[in-house]
Formats: structure tokens, C-alpha cells, sequence
């Protein structure tokens, strides 16, 4: 039989995922003037989303854009993976 990946576990360094999402925080959809956040954290819209809540849901496969189950692990500053 194939063998095919179906999710993973992706490790961030807390920095990095805050980074991340502030680059993108502040970014409108020309279309609406809207937070382009608001549509890439589900649930949460641009009002609540953290960058915890924008990974789990750019990773939800049921979101209907991401191809398998993506687990992002945020770290602490400075630890390693366990």
C-alpha cells in the first residue's frame, strides 16, 4: 500500500509565531478595507485572534484551504522541542 503524510506537528519559537502574525496583523483586503486576519483565524475574526488561534486554524484541515492536519506547537524563547 502507499504511504502518505497525514498531519504533522510544526514547532515555533513563541517569537518567531508573534513575529509572524504581527507582519500580517494590520493588513486590509483592498475588496472590503477589512483585516485580512479576520478571514485566516476563523471563529475568532480580527478581534480575538492570537497568534496561536491564526496557526490552529491556518492548519485545520477542515478550514477548507489547508491539504492535511497541521499541529503548530508554539515554544517558549530559548527551549528545545521535547
Amino acid at each position: 500500500g502507499a504511504q502518505a503524510v497525514l498531519e504533522y506537528q510544526l514547532f515555533y519559537r513563541q517569537r518567531y509565531a508573534e513575529a509572524a502574525f504581527a507582519s500580517c496583523q494590520g493588513v486590509r483586503l483592498p475588496a472590503t478595507g477589512g483585516f485580512a486576519i479576520a478571514t485566516m483565524c476563523g471563529r475568532y475574526g480580527a478581534q480575538l485572534c492570537t497568534a496561536q488561534r491564526w496557526l490552529d486554524f491556518q492548519g485545520d484541515k477542515n478550514n477548507g484551504l489547508a491539504p492535511l492536519q497541521i499541529d503548530f506547537q508554539l515554544l517558549p524563547n530559548g527551549s528545545e522541542p521535547g
